[in-house]
């Protein structure tokens, strides 16, 4: 779907697990068409380049969680929402790194079912500066064996709800991001990995979204089920209310 609509349903789930008015969640879903997205405290002013942005069709959405710029294309899309409590049921507590580790297991055996061996980053590599969210690796993110970058991810903790979500590239971005951001590459920039590199084939997205489902099934005893009109109503409202203003998207 729509970035903007992607971000305001990650946001409405969180909301609503946090009400207990929806179980714990697992989302798994792409972006349409390709959009940029800007941590949520990631400074915009300097930054965009938004002539690039518009000549080549790219949305622009800042996400609720935190974290650098990552271009949505040809990638899968997860997130997992809980509330607090269920957090401390599934993860033994609802702090950042437990949760990270939590589902680190998830996204490993997601890796697995298509043939790649994925790893858990123990420590940051990379400069966390870096604009370009795929140029570091935070704790508990998953290399490849490669030792490169496989899947970014970013946290939202609330007083009620846990949010995390995370970008898993079928194809290698490489540098493309800078196109659409007014600044050079680092001179140690190191290019992320993909799926297709790691598997050593071309990978297709219903059978990238295929493979996590499952995983999703087996560790977490998940059903298949979509939105409720409720929650998407509420995504609705937040696009207009957030998602779609350059009060949200531009500030910093």
């Amino acid at each position: 779907m729509d970035g903007r609509f992607d971000m305001a349903v990650d946001e409405a789930l969180a909301e609503f697990c946090g009400r207990g008015d929806s179980p714990p969640v697992v989302r798994l879903y792409g972006f349409q068409p390709a959009a940029l997205s800007l941590g949520r405290f990631q400074r915009a002013a300097g930054l965009l380049d938004a002539a690039a942005l518009e000549a080549d069709g790219i949305g622009l959405v800042r996400r609720p969680t935190g974290g650098h710029a990552v271009l949505h294309d040809n990638e899968l899309t997860y997130a997992v929402v809980f509330s607090r409590e269920d957090a401390e049921d599934l993860a033994g507590s609802s702090r950042k790194r437990a949760v990270y580790e939590y589902i680190a297991a998830f996204l490993l055996d997601g890796l697995v079912r298509l043939g790649i061996r994925g790893s858990v980053c123990a420590a940051q590599a990379g400069d966390p500066r870096n604009p370009e969210c795929f140029g570091a690796a935070g704790e508990y993110e998953i290399a490849g064996v490669s030792g490169r970058k496989l899947v970014g991810s970013a946290q939202m903790t609330t007083r009620s709800a846990v949010l995390q979500h995370g970008s898993i590239p079928l194809e290698n971005p490489g540098r493309r991001v800078f196109r659409y951001l007014r600044v050079e590459p680092p001179a140690d920039f190191r290019e992320p990995s993909c799926l297709a590199e790691e598997a050593g084939r071309a990978l297709v997205f219903e059978e990238v979204r295929e493979a996590f489902a499952q995983a999703a099934r087996a560790r977490f005893g998940a059903d298949d089920d979509g939105l409720t009109a409720a929650e998407t109503a509420r995504a609705e409202a937040l696009v207009a209310e957030r998602y779609a203003t350059d009060a949200w998207n531009l500030r910093c």
